[in-house]
């Protein structure tokens, strides 16, 4: 409840409000009986009008006791407080700030001062406000602030309390200027922070000896997304304890739209780069690499040509042009983009400026490499490699061809024909792909490789065949379910013709692998004609844990292509030859190249998936003790500084330089200097976490049911700000004033009215 407010040390002049009643009094005794024949009659005359004359110095004398209290309290300056000015007053009182700072609090809506503001804007002048209010404040006041980012990140140090930018300090007029200083640099961070790790600092502060008789208030600064409120179980529970044990808790809302978005819903006017990154093919020089370039419109109505702007390398390349996002959806462009040279290349996606402008830019780094490896281990090599019969007819030689045409057509893969023995001898991890073509047995050591190859995140596909054994196959590959190949076999059938030939052997299904191919009549699968191909037992399919995709189906229904995660990796099983033995698909049809070349970049795409890290996460740069230095140099952007770090072995036990954290978007350099002298760089790419670029606000109803259970106020921060009076309190020395004037006018007409005033006569005239 509001209340008022009055500098204390005037109240000291409100007994004068006694003196005209002692007047009167004093009056009063003054006056001596006389007798007096006059008098009596007027005495008689004056009962007549006792009452009337009563009641007009009654009046009389109260407004003249109001003349005198109008005076003391004009000179008092009261105010009319809000709920801030009870909780500022009197008693020992620790007040903890929890500013967010957090991308989306950079939101650039509204005025202030005639220049556009953000949420972080009203915010600031919130916590402006409070050190106003505390520094004139009677009683024991404390004053702590902190910023989500800040008190999110790990502390390198391993301390573990919290680190607050402003620890808890008497609230001194001295000291909340040195804070409002300090207030006025403060800017948004890049972070997505939520409120949970802040509110548990509050409470760790609380623990840490305010004292069990001081009061406690927490005061949460934020814009309240629903991203980050939405689900803040967490924080409710951290909010319950914290009020159970006294603590009041006010939630400030620094949104521009905090009336209007009670209900919560998503605002209009920005616009997020969600993803850019390479979207199949290999990285290699001289070929030509899609990348993919996600933005999301998060406003509640569509946007039409939104220019995408490129940088490669730090020069400006040409960009593209997304006609149209839906309202609330994600649009994607590719765009082909060709690396003259090996090494880590950066490309920066930008779109124009709008209400949120650090989620408007993203970089990628791009390793390329001269050629990449594919490893063939193909099942008519023997033990000893020998050269196998009709070497331009195998299955290696038409897979190599799809994956490797030739100068003409550049893919920037090798494809390197071993037999199955390889699998032991040959470091797998120099792969990201592996194809088995036709081989009859694997013995257990070739199996656990192949295993543990795929566990780690590589591609496995194998390819089936007259040597495949399907008994073979079940006990040592598929094990239960529980082995490396996907499916039981059942043995080598044949297709039978399709009498009317109507429809196609092959059926493509739902696949991004496949969906090159995907329409109602597809002329190239059309002529793929399918004699021979293993069966599966029959309920395999939906026996497997896991579960099974398919790629590409028989017309009979029966699978031909089946896909089945392994560990981090991928496993896909063609039931039928690479070799036109079986079937007439690699006999000079081009989606056998097209089919290939996808299924390769599919398989590889989890090791060739470019490292991006989000902003706050810390970078981290392994080490080889025998040939690298311990001295590196991160180079931070945007401006190119400098942090020095030394490697020691972390908790994986392995040598590695640490930065904390990533605090800016861009892209980041570690450079270092091996034993050999020769000079090393390695390039990290540092972006915003894109969801917190979804302004959708909880609104106040969800924000209840969030939070049930926990006693707090919310607040907008228009009524907070340092241009409003709200906070401090309304002056009501005006009134006063106004009320004064006429209390003063009425006793003087009163006056005049209640005394006597003979009746001047006039002369009468000649």
């Amino acid at each position: 409840m509001p209340t008022f407010d009055f500098l204390p040390l005037l109240w000291w002049g409100l007994p004068l409000a006694a003196a005209p009643v002692v007047i009167h009094l004093i009056n009063l005794l003054r006056h001596r009986r006389v007798p007096w024949a006059a008098m009596e009659f007027l005495l008689a005359s004056q009962k007549r009008y006792r009452t009337r004359v009563l009641l007009k110095q009654i009046l009389l004398l109260l407004l003249r006791v109001a003349a005198v209290i109008g005076v003391v309290l004009a000179m008092a300056q009261p105010r009319w407080t809000s709920a801030l000015g009870q909780l500022l007053g009197g008693a020992r009182t620790t007040h903890v700030v929890l500013l967010d700072d957090s991308y989306s609090m950079s939101d650039r809506t509204g005025e202030a001062g005639g220049e556009e503001a953000t949420a972080f804007d009203r915010g600031r002048q919130v916590v402006e406000r409070i050190c106003s209010e505390l520094a004139a404040a009677s009683g024991v006041q404390e004053l702590a602030v902190g910023r989500f980012s800040r008190l999110a990140a790990a502390d390198p140090s391993g301390a573990a309390a919290p680190k607050f930018d402003i620890p808890r300090r008497p609230a001194t007029p001295t000291v909340m200027q040195q804070i409002r200083d300090e207030l006025a640099s403060w800017a948004p961070s890049a972070h997505d922070t939520g409120p949970r790790e802040p509110v548990t600092a509050a409470a760790e502060l609380f623990g840490a000896g305010s004292g069990a008789k001081s009061a406690r208030v927490v005061w949460v600064v934020s814009d309240f997304r629903a991203g980050q409120w939405k689900t803040a179980d967490d924080t409710a529970a951290l909010l319950r304890e914290l009020t159970a044990e006294g603590a009041e808790i006010r939630l400030v809302d620094c949104a521009l739209d905090a009336t209007a978005g009670a209900q919560g819903g998503r605002p209009s006017g920005n616009l997020t780069i969600e993803r850019l990154e390479v979207a199949g093919g290999v990285p290699a020089t001289g070929v030509l690499v899609p990348l993919e370039v996600a933005v999301r419109n998060q406003s509640d109505r569509p946007v039409a040509d939104v220019a995408v702007a490129l940088r490669e390398d730090g020069a400006e390349r040409p960009g593209v042009r997304i006609q149209q996002i839906p309202a609330g959806g994600v649009a994607t462009q590719r765009i082909g983009v060709r690396f003259p040279q090996t090494g880590s290349h950066v490309v920066e996606a930008r779109i124009p400026a709008d209400a949120v402008a650090v989620d408007n830019a993203r970089t990628a780094v791009i390793d390329v490499v001269d050629r990449v490896d594919v490893l063939l281990i193909d099942g008519a090599l023997g033990a000893a490699g020998e050269v196998r019969a009709a070497a331009r007819t195998g299955d290696a030689f038409y897979l190599a061809a799809a994956l490797a045409p030739g100068a003409g057509a550049t893919t920037g893969l090798r494809p390197r024909v071993e037999p199955a023995r390889s699998l032991t001898t040959l470091d797998l991890k120099s792969f990201d792909c592996i194809w088995l073509l036709d081989v009859e047995r694997l013995d257990p050591a070739e199996v656990a490789a192949l295993e543990a190859f795929a566990s780690g995140g590589g591609g496995v596909v194998f390819f089936v065949g007259p040597r495949t054994k399907p008994e073979l196959v079940n006990r040592s590959l598929v094990r239960d379910g529980k082995g490396l190949f996907p499916v039981p076999l059942a043995g080598a059938v044949d297709l039978l013709p399709d009498a009317a030939a109507q429809a196609p052997d092959v059926v493509v299904e739902e696949h991004p692998v496949v969906a090159v191919l995907a329409g109602q009549r597809n002329p190239l699968l059309d002529a793929v004609r399918i004699d021979r191909y293993m069966a599966v037992e029959r309920g395999s399919e939906t026996a497997v844990e896991g579960g099974l995709r398919r790629l590409l189906s028989l017309r009979t229904g029966a699978p031909l292509v089946l896909e089945r995660a392994f560990g981090a990796g991928m496993v896909v099983v063609v039931l039928t030859t690479a070799a036109p033995e079986w079937n007439t698909w690699a006999r000079g049809n081009p989606s056998w190249v097209v089919v290939m070349l996808e299924l390769e970049s599919h398989l590889a795409s989890a090791r060739r998936k470019a490292e991006s890290l989000e902003v706050g996460a810390a970078v981290r740069v392994p080490l080889d003790a025998a040939v690298d230095g311990i001295e590196v140099d991160f180079v931070i952007p945007p401006d190119g500084t400098v942090v020095h770090q030394t490697a020691s072995v972390d908790q994986t036990g392995s040598l590695a330089a640490r930065l904390p954290a990533a605090d800016a978007p861009g892209a980041y350099a570690a450079r270092w200097q091996r034993a050999d002298g020769t000079q090393r760089e390695r390039l990290f790419a540092v972006n915003v976490a894109p969801d917190e670029g979804r302004l959708e606000r909880i609104g106040r109803e969800r924000l209840d049911r969030t939070l049930a259970g926990v006693p707090f106020t919310y607040e907008n921060a228009a009524a907070l700000q340092p241009d409003t009076q709200s906070l401090a309190g309304v002056s009501l020395v005006t009134p006063l004033l106004l009320g004064l004037l006429g209390v003063l006018l009425l006793e003087q007409l009163l006056a005049y009215s209640s005394s006597y005033h003979p009746t001047v006569r006039q002369p009468r005239s000649a």
